[in-house]
C-alpha cells in the first residue's frame, strides 16, 4: 500500500477488517489497534490489527477468510482450522494477515505504506489539577478516555449514575469538564439543568453514531459528541484551562459548542425526476452536495467511481430498486470495496413491513415522501454529524 491521498481507500480496508473480526465470533471482545512507525523518505508504515477474544464459529472463520481472499500459507490438516492466512487488500494494496492464536483469540492485520505528512508543532497542554467527572454506568466505557485526561493533567473523578454525581455536587469540588456516556436518553436533560446552575461547566454528552440526541446539537448547551473521543478533543478540552492557551474570562464560562458541518456528498437514488429535482433542492439547501442516480445499478457504478458520504435511496425502482442495491452495496463494503456510508431509505408506503424490509436490507434510516425539510436535516444530522470545532 503506498497511498497519497489514503483517505477513502484507508476507511474502506479498515471496515473490512473489522467486519471480518467481528463475524468470526458469536459472542466476546473486540480490540482495535494502529501502529505507525517513524516516516522513511516521506513514507510511514502502518499497521491496523483486529484483535477478538470469545466464542467463535469454525465455520464463521471459514467464511470470513473466504470472503476476504486469505489463503492459508500452509496446507491445513483440518479444513476447519486454519491458523495462518494471508492476502492482499483489495481497497488498499496493503498486506493482510490472519492469524488464530487458539484460546488466546483471532487477529486481522492490515499493513501498508502512506505518504507522511508534516503537522504544526504545539505544545501539550497542561490541567494542573483541573477537576473533570465522568459519569458512565458500563464498567470499562470511559477508562481510555480516564487515562488519558489524567496524562493531561486532569484530577479525574468516576461515578456510575448521572444521578450520583448530580448528588455530589454541593459536597464535592466542581468540576470544569464533565463527560457522560449517553445510557438512558434523558441525559441531554439532566446535562442542560447541571450547566444551568453550573456556567463554568463543559459538559459533554458522549453517544454512539447514528443516536436521537444528536438532533439536539445546535441547540443544546451540553456538547454532543460521538464516540470514540478521540486524543485531540481531549487536548482540546484541556487547552481550555490552560492558563497558556486560555484567558481568565474564557475559563469561567463554559464554551458554547460549536460544531462544522464539512462539505458533505450525498448520491440521491431516484427514478423519478420530479423527486430528484425536490431531493437536490432540499439537500442544496440544507449545504450539501448531491449527484444523482436513476436505480440500483446506476447508483452502484456511482458509489464505486466516488464513494459518498451518504446515499439517499429510493425502494421502488426498476432495473435493481433500492432494497437490492443496498444490499449489495453492504456486500461491496464487507469485502473492502467500498468505504463505510450511511443508507436512508426515502420513499412513500410507509408500513412497518416496508420499514423492517429497509433496515434489513442494511439501511440506517427511513423518511417518508414527501420528505419534509426539516425531518430531513434531522435524519442528515443523526447519521452524518457536525465536527466539533474547538472552543477558543
Amino acid at each position: 500500500m503506498a497511498l497519497d491521498d489514503p483517505g477513502p481507500y484507508l476507511r474502506a480496508g479498515i471496515h473490512r477488517v473489522l467486519l471480518g473480526i467481528v463475524d468470526c465470533f458469536e459472542s466476546g471482545f473486540v480490540m482495535f489497534s494502529a501502529e505507525i512507525e517513524p516516516p522513511v523518505f516521506g513514507r510511514c508504515k502502518i499497521i491496523i490489527h483486529a484483535a477478538g477474544t470469545g466464542s467463535s464459529r469454525s465455520g464463521d472463520v471459514m467464511g470470513v477468510l473466504h470472503r476476504l481472499q486469505l489463503v492459508p500459507e500452509e496446507a491445513a490438516v483440518e479444513q476447519s482450522k486454519v491458523e495462518h492466512a494471508a492476502g492482499e487488500c483489495p481497497a488498499t494494496g496493503g498486506s493482510v494477515q490472519f492469524v488464530d492464536a487458539g484460546d488466546n483469540g483471532l487477529v486481522i492485520s492490515l499493513s501498508g505504506e502512506v505518504a507522511a505528512q508534516e503537522l504544526p508543532s504545539e505544545h501539550t497542554p497542561d490541567a494542573a489539577g483541573s477537576v473533570a467527572w465522568l459519569v458512565s454506568p458500563l464498567p470499562g466505557a470511559l477508562d481510555s478516555v480516564e487515562a488519558r485526561l489524567r496524562q493531561l493533567g486532569w484530577h479525574v473523578v468516576s461515578f456510575g449514575q448521572l444521578e450520583d454525581a448530580m448528588a455530589a455536587m454541593s459536597a464535592a469540588q466542581a468540576p470544569v469538564l464533565m463527560i457522560v456516556t449517553e445510557h438512558a436518553g434523558h441525559e441531554v436533560f439532566l446535562l442542560e439543568q447541571i450547566v444551568h446552575a453550573l456556567p463554568s461547566l463543559w459538559a459533554v454528552l458522549a453517544v454512539v453514531s447514528g443516536s436521537e440526541s444528536l438532533n439536539a446539537r445546535g441547540s443544546s448547551t451540553v456538547d454532543i459528541r460521538v464516540l470514540p473521543l478521540s486524543p485531540l478533543e481531549l487536548e482540546r478540552f484541556t487547552a481550555h484551562v490552560d492558563t497558556r492557551t486560555s484567558t481568565a474570562l474564557s475559563r469561567l464560562t463554559s464554551p458554547a459548542p460549536l460544531y462544522a458541518q464539512e462539505s458533505r456528498r450525498v448520491l440521491v437514488v431516484d427514478d423519478n425526476v420530479v423527486n430528484q429535482i425536490v431531493a437536490r433542492g432540499q439537500l442544496e439547501a440544507l449545504g450539501y452536495e448531491v449527484v444523482v442516480a436513476g436505480d440500483g445499478i446506476e447508483a452502484l457504478d456511482s458509489c464505486c467511481d466516488e464513494p459518498p458520504d451518504m446515499v439517499l435511496m429510493d425502494v421502488d425502482m426498476p432495473l435493481m430498486d433500492g432494497l437490492e442495491a443496498s444490499e449489495h452495496l453492504r456486500t461491496l463494503q464487507r469485502i473492502g470495496t467500498l468505504p463505510p456510508f450511511p443508507i436512508v431509505a426515502a420513499t412513500s408506503g410507509d408500513t412497518e413491513l416496508r420499514r423492517s424490509a429497509c433496515l434489513n436490507a442494511g439501511m440506517d434510516g427511513y423518511l417518508n415522501k414527501p420528505m419534509d425539510l426539516r425531518a430531513l436535516a434531522e435524519e442528515l444530522h443523526r447519521v452524518l454529524p457536525g465536527r466539533p470545532l474547538s472552543a477558543q
